[in-house]
């Protein structure tokens, strides 16, 4: 891009409109911080990311619940996928009315389905540790 007859060869920028100054920011400090990645280095990273999953957790609620879930099952965060989709099967009777999840089903039906199905097991499981425990 820099190296060609582009624009932003010619004015030695590039303009990036889908991410925030500090997720950019962030993110120039991964790559630069990439070449010097090491195991330990790695495995400090993966403390921290636990750690930001569990605030995301913290902060799910039924509003976010079906961006959360998709979030999560995009970058494997299994904590906040199981919040997630425990918050959404408690609601299960609400879920058609939420405002996210027509557009799930329309980018990704695939995982609209998962969803689905991930609230059902869950539900099933719920009923019959109810009819255990009496």
């Amino acid at each position: 891009m820099l190296e060609n007859e582009m624009e932003e060869s010619r004015s030695s920028t590039i303009k990036i409109s889908d991410m925030s100054y500090d997720a950019l920011h962030a993110f120039v400090n991964f790559l630069h911080a990439e070449a010097c990645l090491d195991e330990q280095m790695a495995c400090e990273l993966l403390v921290s990311a636990e750690k930001y999953q569990k605030f995301l957790v913290s902060k799910l609620n039924w509003d976010n619940s079906i961006k959360y879930y998709a979030f999560a099952h995009q970058h494997n965060a299994k904590h906040l996928l199981e919040a997630a989709t425990s918050l959404i099967s408690d609601n299960l009777d609400k879920l058609r009315k939420h405002q996210e999840y027509p557009l799930l089903v329309e980018e990704d039906p695939r995982l609209g389905l998962e969803l689905l199905e991930a609230c059902l097991v869950r539900r099933e499981n719920n009923a019959a540790l109810d009819t255990s425990v009496k």
